[in-house]
């Protein structure tokens, strides 16, 4: 699905940029019946996902008592069958890893999480504020017309530790986490999604297998197509089919486990279309609106009115014919409003567009932008100065965003529609106002840890309840160190902090910063005394009394370092892919110095430990396999006393290259050439990113080679010909990558025939007037070439058509026998060539006999 947001996967540009080649997610906006749903999917760029134990009480979030969404969620958590009696610790009764779970927001925050980017640290599940959410679904596992799962990197991502990973910590903050089953077709009669639904009990076998294994908390349906008959007598039967389909997943799964059901903006007022969210909301738990993509169907009416498509909102609140206003009332009429969950985008769509005006016309592709990317656009270094204007839409009351740019290196002024905090906030209220379930994201890993995102979230549903203190870095630090002590408050949506310390051995703490919105506070550890420093924070909300409403500490062990660290290879660079590298580090300032090696090539953003900590001062690295290009070898040090992560570290870099396994070379034209033509000598190479060539020449005759052009990247060289000695010219090509200093890393030549071309030809016949049966003497005298070959021709008295009487030879006459021949006048033609070449001919001539 290129170029849509919803089920694309971000990946060319480690998944932060949607210009992904700009990635995702099929216009399936508004199937208002089964005529637009078919229009909307053929005219549009039709978008595919790129493809145990009960479930733990602690993922059934905690709501206020008011909710309806609440009761529902509620209603799904089972109790033991026998008492089960506990014990809690006053000194830790509300600590947030041990104590009772957190307070999570009063209505549903339900997020889709990327396989692609699941365990990615800037955007994956580590940047997430978990206490801000209820429910995450893993997006997801694709299932094939068979109801099997594709095995893919949906699947791959599944069976790894990031999942096992993101379930744990979800458990630990109370969110619920449900597996995503995904199926989309809108190809013509939709094959794939008859053959999926026919295969129901197949997929839900599998789903409830998986759901079981890996300890997850429920099911989110994916299953996007369209409403047919599937070769059935019943015309709705793709419907019919997808209502069982959640029937029978909920008989699976039974009534324990959550189920969701991912349905389109525009289903609850389609009766034909794919999704019956009546019925299909008495088996689920919930329904995700996928409520965007609404520009798609927007733009041709009241109040653009555009004649093809122009931007505008991708989920307008209001103003236009589509909006989450109407979609909200629509899906509150027909179902529960606690079942409702309102879909929003974490994305936008930008343009190229020839004025820098609402709603307009793209002159370019239109691509999609994460939330991430969308909210940096101001800072790309290809935004002129000055250009970069930000402005709210007028027709929707939900002010959502629009830019406006000129970017110098595409040469056009650029466009963007997005939601921002801002309007996404206006969104959150109307999910409060419609008393709806709560709102859904697509998806999280598009606003990773963006902190406007999550403090939307908490302003708009999240109550005050704990607050956490980090270090950084880490305890231990060595003396003199500056430390940053950054808190986190849970719930509050304005929280304000006050910091305190506690020296090592002493009982009385000390104010160090008063209260603002300032969560984090820098000590500067210099002359601290060796020990545990405690680092405290108070927290409450700002529109609170005086005093705290929660607190937390961290423990800081303070310890003398090792000094400065230095760093050398042998050899030091360019390295052959396969060259054995010694790595040695030395560190001055500590008495018992311990080292530990890592390494990170220039493509990746994470360092991996090689040697772990030891005495030993040296790492002796493989190179073999390394990727071409600039790896990063780097020591950290400490002393052996200390269990800081490192006293100090340092890198430096060593580029290594692939050497060039083979070489190619070809010509055109091939050989045989003429002599004087320009032949193009064409080289190539094998197993070297970025290979350089070098040509040579060896003349006819000659044994010794002449260089024609040096090393540089270009593959071509142009050989002029001209003057060359008849005979075999060889065409040579020396090869290496760019960063090797040997002589070449392979060599190659061709042979390549020169001759001298016939440059004319005369002829004449003899005698030139002859009585019918007479034989004629044809002679052909060439000239500029010394191996000439003939071929002769006849054009009867009276034809246009020429006829050939002789082929190709050595001979230079024809003897030609007129008998039969029509009186008038005959043409007796040749063509000549050089016996080498493969020209039709290289010159001509015709003579007149007239026959009587």
């Amino acid at each position: 699905m290129s170029n849509c947001p919803k089920r694309n996967r971000l990946d060319s540009l480690g998944y932060r940029s949607l210009e992904w080649s700009a990635a995702h997610h099929l216009q399936k906006v508004l199937q208002n019946s089964r005529h637009i749903a078919f229009v909307v999917a053929a005219a549009l760029v039709l978008c595919a996902a790129a493809i145990g134990p009960a479930p733990r009480v602690a993922a059934a979030p905690v709501a206020a008592p008011a909710s309806p969404a609440v009761a529902a969620a509620a209603a799904a958590v089972t109790h033991p069958g026998r008492e089960v009696f506990g014990f809690a610790l006053a000194s830790s009764l509300a600590d947030p890893t041990i104590g009772y779970p957190v307070t999570h927001p009063g209505r549903e925050v339900f997020g889709f999480a990327l396989a692609s980017s699941l365990a990615d640290p800037t955007i994956g599940y580590p940047s997430w504020n978990f206490d801000l959410l209820t429910t995450v679904a893993y997006f997801g596992l694709h299932v094939n017309s068979n109801g099997q799962f594709a095995s893919d990197n949906g699947w791959t991502t599944w069976n790894s530790g990031s999942l096992t990973s993101l379930v744990s910590i979800a458990h630990q903050h109370g969110v619920k986490v449900v597996l995503t089953v995904i199926l989309q077709d809108f190809s013509p009669n939709t094959p794939a999604m008859c053959a999926g639904l026919a295969n129901a009990d197949t997929t839900v076998a599998a789903t409830v297998q998986q759901v079981k294994a890996k300890g997850v908390d429920g099911v989110n349906i994916d299953y996007e197509g369209l409403d047919g008959s599937c070769g059935n007598n019943d015309p709705y039967w793709a419907q019919h089919a997808m209502t069982s389909f959640v029937q029978k997943m909920r008989a699976g799964l039974g009534s324990s486990y959550y189920l969701s059901v991912d349905t389109y903006a525009s289903s609850a007022v389609d009766g034909y279309g794919f999704f019956d969210v009546r019925n299909i909301a008495s088996y689920a738990d919930s329904l995700f609106v996928m409520a965007y993509d609404l520009e798609y169907s927007n733009y041709r009416r009241f109040p653009l009115s555009c004649s093809s498509f122009c931007l505008g909102p991708t989920a307008p609140l209001s103003g236009y014919y589509y909006n989450d206003t109407n979609v909200a009332a629509q899906y509150g009429a027909v179902v529960a409003a606690g079942k409702v969950i309102l879909g929003v985008p974490y994305y936008g769509r930008k343009t190229c567009v020839a004025t820098a005006a609402p709603n307009a016309y793209p002159t370019s592709s239109v691509t999609a932008d994460s939330y991430l990317d969308a909210s940096n656009e101001a800072s790309d270094p290809a935004v002129q100065a000055g250009s970069y204007a930000s402005h709210r839409d007028a027709n929707s009351s939900g002010t959502e965003r629009w830019d406006t740019w000129y970017n110098t290196a595409l040469h056009c002024t650029r466009e963007l529609y997005w939601d921002d905090a801002t309007s996404l906030g206006k969104k959150y209220d109307l999910v409060n106002a419609q008393n709806l379930r709560g709102v859904g994201i697509w998806n999280l890993n598009y606003g990773g840890g963006a902190p406007e995102l999550w403090a939307a979230l908490a302003r708009h549903f999240a109550t005050c309840s704990s607050v956490s203190i980090s270090a950084s870095p880490a305890s231990p630090v060595a003396a003199g160190a500056s430390v940053t002590a950054a808190a986190q408050a849970v719930g509050c949506p304005s929280p304000v902090y006050e910091f305190w310390i506690r020296a090592a051995g002493s009982s009385t703490w000390q104010m160090v910063q008063a209260y603002s919105a300032n969560p984090s506070y820098r000590w500067n550890s210099t002359g601290a005394a060796p020990g545990t420093v405690y680092l405290g924070v108070h927290a409450r909300d700002a529109n609170s009394g005086p005093g705290h409403e929660t607190y937390g500490s961290v423990a800081m062990t303070v310890f003398s370092p090792c000094g400065a660290v230095n760093l050398n290879s042998s050899p030091a660079s360019a390295i052959a892919s396969g060259t054995a590298v010694t790595v040695t580090a030395t560190a001055t300032g500590c008495p018992s110095p311990i080292y530990e090696f890592w390494l990170r090539p220039q493509s990746q953003a994470t360092w991996q430990m090689v040697q772990s900590y030891s005495a030993t001062p040296t790492y002796r690295w493989n190179s073999t396999g390394a990727t071409p290009g600039t790896v990063y070898l780097g020591v950290h040090v400490r002393d052996a006393a200390s269990t800081a992560a490192y006293d100090g570290y340092t890198s430096i870099p060593a580029t290594v290259y692939s050497p060039c396994r083979s070489a190619g070379v070809n010509t055109a034209p091939a050989s045989p050439v003429a002599a004087g033509t320009t032949v193009t000598v064409t080289g190539s190479a094998t197993g070297c990113s970025n290979p350089v060539y070098e040509f040579w020449l060896r003349p006819a005759g000659s044994s010794t080679w002449q260089l024609v052009q040096a090393y540089s990247s270009s593959p071509t060289f142009r050989w002029n010909s001209a003057g060359a000695a008849d005979g075999t010219v060889y065409l040579g090509v020396h090869v290496r990558d760019a960063g090797s200093t040997a002589a070449y890393d392979a060599v190659t030549s061709t042979a390549m025939t020169v001759f001298s071309p016939c440059t004319s030809v005369t002829i004449s016949a003899t005698p030139t007037a002859v009585k019918a049966g007479a034989t004629v003497m044809v002679t052909a005298t060439v000239s500029g070439c010394t191996n000439a070959v003939y071929e002769f021709w006849i054009r009867a008295a009276g034809a246009t058509t020429w006829q050939r009487v002789r082929a190709y030879g050595s001979g230079g006459t024809y003897a030609w026998n007129s008998s039969g021949a029509a009186p008038g006048t005959v043409y007796v033609g040749v063509h000549v060539r050089n016996a080498t070449s493969v020209a039709d001919y290289e010159s001509l001539a015709s003579t007149p006999v007239v026959v009587s």
